[in-house]
């Protein structure tokens, strides 16, 4: 999998408040920021559209909470499997003990 705009967001993981976003599919991952629009946040592979058009997940993500866009394409299970894969990346070790919500419903808890 690949991560993009880590960077951009990693000094931000360092203040008691933030607020990002950020885009998920089996291959990769894409950080940035909430004034940027999810449809805008496009890299080769991951991309958001309305309408569950696109192939990735949107997602805002605040201390302590990942919260993730309902997607006709991607069942619970689905989501499920795709957050114990990027909480292996090195980048996404800050969520490693973060809730995950999915169409508003807790659906995993990050493990230390």
């Amino acid at each position: 999998m690949i991560v993009y705009g880590f960077d951009s967001i990693a000094p931000m993981l360092e203040q008691d408040g933030y607020l990002f976003k950020m885009l998920a599919n089996d291959s990769g991952v894409v950080f940035f920021p909430h004034t940027k629009e999810h449809r805008d946040a496009t890299q080769p592979g991951i991309k958001y559209a309305d309408d569950s058009r696109g192939n990735a997940l949107a997602a805002m993500v605040k201390p302590g909470r990942i919260e993730i866009r309902s997607h006709r394409q991607f069942t619970d299970e689905r989501v499920k499997r795709l957050i114990d894969r990027i909480l292996l990346l090195p980048e996404l070790e800050f969520a490693r003990s973060f809730v995950f919500t999915y169409q508003a419903r807790t659906l995993a808890l990050g493990t230390d």
